[in-house]
């Protein structure tokens, strides 16, 4: 039996389109790497087995491209190109006796679009084959050259006298190869000594020594020579040395005055030729041209000087001062690669130049630093549709805007926007209909590219780097549900500013203040009151409100989160209090036709993904958070409130449908009904996700989520829903499941199936349940799989 499954499977590999004495090369493995870069090293092999879908012995790559080969003719491209040529060239000669040259040109540029697909077909095969892959021929001499490659690389890490070799093992014609590394002792940097002849350039090297990747006691290693090559030319250039290049550095190895395998490195920084040292570069003058894209004028250009710097244009349009704090070249400073590229980023943060370009002129002894930008239209229209998802199924929306750039003459940005859009929540008050949240609204904002406030323009050009800016924006959104409508009129003062070098981004929310209407459905509003009537006063949430809060929130992306070659991370927590300007509302804070909020909210929300491999990544979250209501209402905001379970939270548990705490869901006759989204103050969730490429554009995942939400105080109508530190977490619902992702790159599709495997309810308002541990429910409605539907990663 295991034999004929053997052979079953190996025909699956590709082995029935063998000829002759061919072999399939179907595994790869390496041994004695250990703490070397093993994904470098496989890198380097010449021959590698077909692509098959993870932990299945199939590769439909080859099935693809031998499909395609029985249909293979290149006869049949031939003959095509034959009938194009002569189908175009007629046209083309019917075109030249009519003397037009549009047409002509045309007839060419098809023809011979037409013979270069057809000569690709020729070459590389057609569509099923392109797609395909060829069958991984087992080959010796491929073999040796891996062995040869990796013996050089193992060179290139100071392993001089490392052996490699391989040996094979064949099974019906399948073959895997073994590469074995003999690592044997490394060549260590015992001494490192300097010859740079440029004493002012020796100090340069000197004062960054620390910076230096060259340690004394590491193996010797090629590559970090030439990163440290790199960041000395980087170096160089930032100290005024423009005409500097990495072609001046070089090393000298020396492996046997020491012997005992040590080696003693030697850097060497050559004067330039025909000079006796490097020249140092200072800035003799700036000139900033506002509008290089207007040419050909006969007038000249106007001038205006600020700070040094000569500002260049046709029309004045904008104001010196402000662009001064996003330049950081002046004349009689020393030359700097990193200024430059800085105040090409900064300027071009500012969304107001199409391109910025900096170069620097030596003719005449002169060094000029000329800054050219060409300005974005002025006004700018954008129209967007797509699918929205936040918790449940995809809706469809559409956004469209109008910019205003430059509206006052400081660079500002005004924008009108507005949205229409659909989303697949569930409803409050039930769980089996789609779309059931409609969501419209118009918002203007008005941003300056710096902080609107009383300070210095020194202070405010050092803080350029950070790319500053000020929001100020005024809204009216409009929510529709089953259960209720809500209109929200909103208006925002806000700072943002960023730390590129670092990754980070932070955002100073003043002032948002809310005035919120809701308009209940009488069956919704039935249900509330009698909740009220039972000591839970979420009713107060959806009375007119006043909603004022001020907040700060911090984003670290650590490695740039989510690439797929190094671990990265993510971390972002934001702090809020509300009530903030009632005091200051006077007679109008008293009113008693409006409510006021009066609240402290905490979210952290951290994420990680390391790869294991090309094909294989782990991903994990953790998004922890609490709200805690004071003053008259004892209660948040509607929206202030943390829900848990759908697809990008607890997917095992539909959205806003976990919780709180041990509370269950199950009325007298027994039945469980989540109709009732369920708010809590605490929210606390982890998931961990091994994500996996299977084939082509298609993804899988196995994941696991844990956490639940909980309520601050005890709530009558829900009990078992007060988070207690003794119990907490016995009260952690458990999900896991398995999803399938269509990445188009610009674009992921999910589809996630997630099964309960642990089930925190144990309470209702009729009766307690006992259960043990991963023993779920047996109740009428309860579904133990959930379905969620998304677009892009959980997390």
């Amino acid at each position: 039996m295991v034999l004929i499954t053997s052979i079953l499977l190996s025909g699956c590999m590709g082995r029935r389109y063998l000829k002759g004495d061919d072999k399939l090369l179907v595994k790869q493995n390496l041994e004695g790497a250990r703490k070397l870069n093993k994904e470098e090293i496989e890198s380097l092999y010449v021959n590698e087995p077909n692509d098959k879908i993870l932990f299945l012995p199939w590769s439909p790559y080859v099935d693809l491209y031998q499909l395609g080969k029985k249909a293979y003719d290149s006869t049949k491209y031939a003959d095509r190109k034959s009938k194009y040529r002569e189908k175009y060239n007629k046209k083309i000669n019917q075109a030249i006796n009519k003397q037009k040259e549009k047409k002509e040109k045309k007839f060419r540029e098809k023809l011979a679009n037409k013979l270069d697909k057809q000569n690709r077909n020729i070459k590389e095969g057609n569509q099923a084959m392109r797609l395909g892959e060829k069958l991984a021929i087992y080959d010796d001499r491929k073999e040796i050259e891996t062995t040869e490659k990796i013996k050089r690389y193992m060179h290139s890490k100071g392993y001089f006298n490392a052996e490699v070799t391989y040996s094979t093992e064949e099974t019906f014609k399948l073959v895997t190869s073994t590469y074995t590394i003999q690592r044997n002792e490394p060549y260590i940097i015992d001494s490192l000594f300097f010859l740079v002849p440029d004493s002012a350039v020796s100090q340069v090297l000197q004062e960054s020594l620390e910076e230096s990747l060259i340690h004394k006691g590491n193996n010797y290693d090629q590559s970090i020579f030439t990163k440290e090559r790199d960041r000395i030319n980087e170096l160089m250039l930032n100290n005024g040395y423009y005409n500097f290049n990495r072609r001046y550095v070089h090393y000298k190895i020396d492996t046997s005055s020491l012997g005992d395998k040590r080696v003693i490195v030697g850097l060497t920084i050559d004067n330039p030729p025909q000079s006796d040292k490097h020249k140092v570069f200072k800035i003799d003058s700036v000139i900033f041209t506002t509008d290089a894209d207007i040419t050909g004028l006969s007038t000249g250009r106007l001038s205006k000087s600020h700070k040094g710097v000569s500002y260049t244009f046709y029309k004045k349009r904008y104001n010196e001062k402000i662009l001064d704090w996003r330049l950081f070249l002046y004349p009689d400073s020393t030359y700097s690669r990193l200024n430059t590229i800085e105040t090409q980023k900064q300027l071009s943060n500012l969304d107001i130049f199409k391109f910025i370009n900096i170069n620097y002129d030596t003719v005449g002894g002169q060094f000029i630093a000329n800054v050219f930008t060409s300005p974005l239209k002025k006004y700018q229209t954008s129209t967007e549709a797509g699918l929205n998802v936040s918790e449940g199924l995809p809706g469809p929306f559409v956004n469209a805007s109008i910019k205003n750039r430059n509206i006052f003459k400081g660079l500002e940005i005004a924008e009108l926007s507005g949205r229409v859009g659909f989303e697949g929540l569930t409803g409050a008050t039930e769980t089996g209909s789609p779309y059931s949240s409609l969501d419209y609204g118009a918002n203007l904002s008005l941003t300056f590219p710096q902080f609107v406030m009383p300070l210095g323009n020194k202070l405010k050009s050092k803080l350029g780097h950070y790319n500053p800016k000020t929001k100020l924006a005024v809204g009216l959104n409009f929510n529709s549900r089953p259960e209720y409508q809500r209109n929200n009129l909103t208006a925002n003062w806000a700072y943002s500013w960023q730390n590129f070098e670092k990754r980070r981004s932070y955002v100073l929310n003043v002032a948002e203040i809310n005035l919120i209407n809701s308009d209940l459905q009488p069956d919704y509003e039935e249900f509330l009151i009698e909740q009220e009537a039972k000591g839970n006063n979420l009713i107060r949430s959806f009375d007119p409100s006043f909603v004022s809060s001020s907040w700060f929130s911090a984003t670290y992306n650590i490695n740039e989160y989510g690439n797929s070659k190094t671990a990265s991370a993510y971390f972002r927590y934001r702090v809020e209090t509300g009530g903030n300007l009632i005091q200051s509302l006077g007679s109008f804070g008293q009113d008693n036709d409006i409510a006021f909020f009066k609240f402290t909210k905490v979210n952290l929300d951290f994420r990680r993904t390391t790869p294991v491999n090309s094909k294989i990544t782990m991903a994990y979250r953790i998004n922890a958070g609490v709200a805690v209501p004071y003053g008259d209402n004892n209660t948040l905001p509607y929206e202030k409130f943390y829900f848990a379970g759908g697809s990008n939270s607890i997917r095992a548990w539909e959205p806003r449908r976990l919780g709180p705490g041990s509370y269950l869901p199950v009325d007298s006759t027994g039945t469980y009904n989540n109709n009732i989204e369920q708010p809590g103050e605490v929210l606390l969730e982890a998931s961990v996700e091994f994500r996996h490429k299977l084939f082509g554009p298609i993804h899988g995942a196995l994941f696991l989520d844990a956490g639940n939400v909980w309520t601050i105080r005890e709530d009558p109508t829900r009990p078992g829903s007060q988070f207690e530190f003794k119990s907490f977490l016995h009260e952690i619902a458990l999900g896991g499941g398995y999803g399938l992702r269509v990445d188009f790159s610009f674009l992921i599709l999910r589809l996630d199936a997630a099964w309960k495997l642990s089930e925190p309810g144990r309470v209702s308002t009729v009766d307690t349940y006992n259960r043990k541990p991963f023993e779920l429910p047996d109740y009428s409605n309860y579904k133990r799989l959930v379905w969620n539907l998304g677009i892009g990663y959980p997390f």
